[in-house]
């Protein structure tokens, strides 16, 4: 692997509770480079989401470094975070739209905010990505119309239609089938190799993070735990990769 294109180094994030002050992540530590994915494994309420705002940048470390290549997010101004955000970083999440769009404007948004693409190649890339992900016909419904499988779909059209150096991922497969769970997945690799972009998701069991993660990390208490790693025999993962990501995608 090359350079890292996220690193967050000794991560601390807590929050008020009342009169207590509740920790969420507690001296974390973790790297990913291009074309690398990296899961972390945690059960509901251990930080994961916290996890991942905290590496977009859009919620500020209490305490600790979060980089993406060289530039250091902390001390940003909300302008600077905005534009890193648009031309860095795609992120899933299972949210969806704010507002009732259609997919096809969707996908788009993130293109037309960004102002460096002009509308044609802005239109050319959307309907190539839904293209890509075989959700055409999804282009002119809304979020409510989808099922749950094309929900993710369209989320991982929005989050690489820019073209993005990190890949951000907040458990999008919860709820799904084993068999779609490991098809998102296949996707996700799909994109670290094609994009070359490096993938950081959360999920909430080790069969989401398989087959095709380089590194298992476990949250739980707020800290990290290394479970496994593709280039550790030691740590090796239980797995073994397929390069057909469409076989995962159909079913067959």
């Amino acid at each position: 692997m090359g350079e890292p294109v996220l690193v967050l180094d000794g991560v601390w994030k807590a929050f008020d509770r009342g009169a207590e002050r509740l920790r969420v992540l507690a001296d974390v530590s973790l790297s990913v480079a291009a074309g690398e994915i990296v899961a972390v494994v945690g059960t509901r309420d251990q930080g994961k989401t916290t996890l991942i705002r905290v590496a977009s940048g859009m919620l500020p470390a209490d305490r600790g470094s979060v980089r993406i290549g060289d530039l250091e997010l902390t001390g940003l101004s909300d302008s600077q975070l905005a534009k890193v955000l648009r031309t860095r970083i795609g992120l899933a999440s299972r949210g969806g739209p704010v507002m009732r769009m259609r997919v096809r404007d969707y996908v788009g948004l993130r293109l037309a905010t960004g102002r460096w693409w002009r509308r044609r190649e802005r239109r050319r890339r959307v309907a190539e990505v839904l293209r890509e992900l075989d959700i055409e016909g999804c282009a002119n419904q809304r979020w409510r119309e989808l099922s749950d499988w094309q929900r993710v779909l369209v989320e991982f059209a929005q989050a690489i239609a820019g073209r993005p150096r990190l890949l951000l991922i907040d458990d999008v497969v919860d709820g799904l089938g084993l068999g779609k769970k490991q098809a998102a997945v296949e996707l996700l690799r799909h994109f670290a190799d094609d994009i070359g972009c490096a993938v950081l998701m959360v999920v909430s069991d080790h069969a989401s993070a398989l087959p095709c993660s380089d590194r298992i990390w476990q949250l739980s208490g707020g800290k990290l735990k290394l479970m496994a790693d593709l280039n550790d025999p030691v740590l090796l993962p239980l797995h073994k990769r397929t390069d057909d990501s469409r076989e995962w995608l159909t079913g067959s």
